[in-house]
C-alpha cells in the first residue's frame, strides 16, 4: 500500500490530469454578430483569430452574420450560439424580460463590456431639403432603417414615440419609416428611392461611410426632449457626435449612444470564458486594430455591469477580473 502522504500527492496528480485533459478539449463556438460588411461582423473575425491561438489545439470560432442586438440575445437563450455581440440596451431587456422581450433570458451571461460608442445617428440628403427630425415627422423624408426589431430600428420607433409619431403617422403624412438591408441601402439612397437613413453607426461604419461619400448628406440631432426621453425611458446614453466623425458632419450633433458588448451562453465553460475575457483584455493593442471604431477601446470598462445590460457575468469572466483587479 502506498503511504498516505504519497497517496495524496498522487490522486492530486491525477485529478489536475483529469482537469487538464478536459480544460484541453477543442471548444467549438458559434459568434453571432450581424450582415457581413458591418462593423460587428469585422469585430468577430478579429476576435475569432485572435482567441483562437488561446484555446486547445483543434478549437473553432465560426463567425455567424446574424442577428443583431436584440436578435443575438435571443440566440444566445435558445442554444443556438454560444457567443455574440449586442448592445447594453437589448441585453438588459432580455436579462429582466421587459421591453422587446416577453421573458426572462436566463442563459444570458456577461463577458466584456464597452468594446466601442455607436451612436444613433440619422443622415438625410440635401436635396431632401430636412433640417430635423421634425420634417421626419412631419412625412417630408422617406427614411431607412435596418431589419425590424435591430437596435437602429428600435432606436428609430423609440424616437418617433417620444416625439407623439409612429411609422403609421408618417406614412399617412406622405413620408415613409421603412427597414431595408444593409448592402442595399446607399444604392437606394443615389438612385432617390428613399431620403434617408436611420441607424446605430460608429466611426468608420461601413454603410455610413459609404452613404456620406456617394452621396451629398447631413447629419440630424435629436430634439432635446427626445434625447432625455431616451435615456430615462429606454436606457441610451446622452451624446455628442464629435466634427467631421463623418463626411460632411462638421458641426457637433446631438444625439444618443451605445457601446458594444460581448455576451455569452451560461453553458460556455468556465476555463473557455476565462481564456477569451484574459485573452482580450491582455491583447487590448492588437482588439484597437481590428477596426477603426475599436480603437477607444478600454479594458478598464469591461468589467462594468451596466455595459453588459446588468446582466450576470459569466464565472469564468468573474474569476479573470478578480485575479486582474477589475471586480472586487
Amino acid at each position: 500500500m502506498l503511504p498516505v502522504k504519497t497517496f495524496a500527492v498522487a490522486s492530486a496528480v491525477l485529478i489536475a490530469s483529469a482537469s487538464a485533459a478536459i480544460s484541453a478539449d477543442p471548444a467549438k463556438l458559434r459568434f453571432a454578430t450581424v450582415g457581413v460588411g458591418s462593423a460587428w461582423y469585422a469585430y468577430g473575425a478579429g476576435i475569432a483569430d485572435l482567441v483562437k491561438t488561446k484555446l486547445p489545439s483543434g478549437s473553432s470560432v465560426d463567425v455567424l452574420p446574424v442577428a443583431g442586438g436584440k436578435g443575438n440575445i435571443k440566440l444566445l437563450q435558445k442554444g443556438e450560439t454560444e457567443m455574440a455581440i449586442s448592445f447594453p440596451m437589448p441585453a438588459a431587456e432580455g436579462c429582466g424580460g421587459f421591453g422587446e422581450f416577453k421573458t426572462k433570458h436566463d442563459k444570458v451571461r456577461g463577458l466584456i463590456g464597452g468594446l466601442d460608442t455607436y451612436y444613433f445617428g440619422t443622415f438625410v440628403t440635401k436635396k431632401s431639403g430636412a433640417k430635423s427630425w421634425n420634417d421626419i415627422t412631419a412625412g417630408k423624408v422617406r427614411l431607412l432603417t435596418a431589419k425590424v426589431g435591430g437596435t437602429g430600428e428600435v432606436g428609430v420607433r423609440q424616437v418617433l414615440g417620444l416625439m407623439g409619431s409612429s411609422k403609421d403617422d408618417v406614412a399617412k403624412k406622405g413620408g415613409g419609416v421603412k427597414a431595408m438591408a444593409r448592402k442595399a441601402t446607399a444604392s437606394a439612397i443615389s438612385d432617390g428611392k428613399a431620403d434617408g437613413w436611420a441607424h446605430v453607426v460608429t466611426r468608420g461604419h461601413p454603410v455610413a461611410t459609404q452613404l456620406t461619400t456617394t452621396n451629398d448628406m447631413i447629419m440630424l440631432g435629436l430634439p432635446g426632449d427626445v434625447v432625455k426621453g431616451m435615456v430615462s425611458k429606454h436606457g441610451w446614453v446622452e451624446a455628442t457626435v464629435p466634427p467631421n466623425t463623418f463626411k460632411g458632419q462638421t458641426e457637433p450633433v446631438a444625439t444618443v449612444k451605445a457601446a458594444s458588448n460581448i455576451m455569452v451562453s451560461s453553458t460556455m465553460p468556465d476555463d473557455v470564458a476565462y481564456t477569451i475575457t484574459k485573452t482580450i483584455i491582455e491583447n487590448a493593442d492588437k482588439v484597437k486594430k481590428i477596426h477603426a471604431a475599436l480603437s477607444n477601446f478600454d479594458p478598464k470598462n469591461a468589467a462594468n455591469p451596466g455595459l453588459v445590460g446588468n446582466c450576470p457575468f459569466h464565472p469564468g469572466a468573474v474569476k479573470y477580473y478578480k485575479e486582474a483587479g477589475l471586480m472586487k
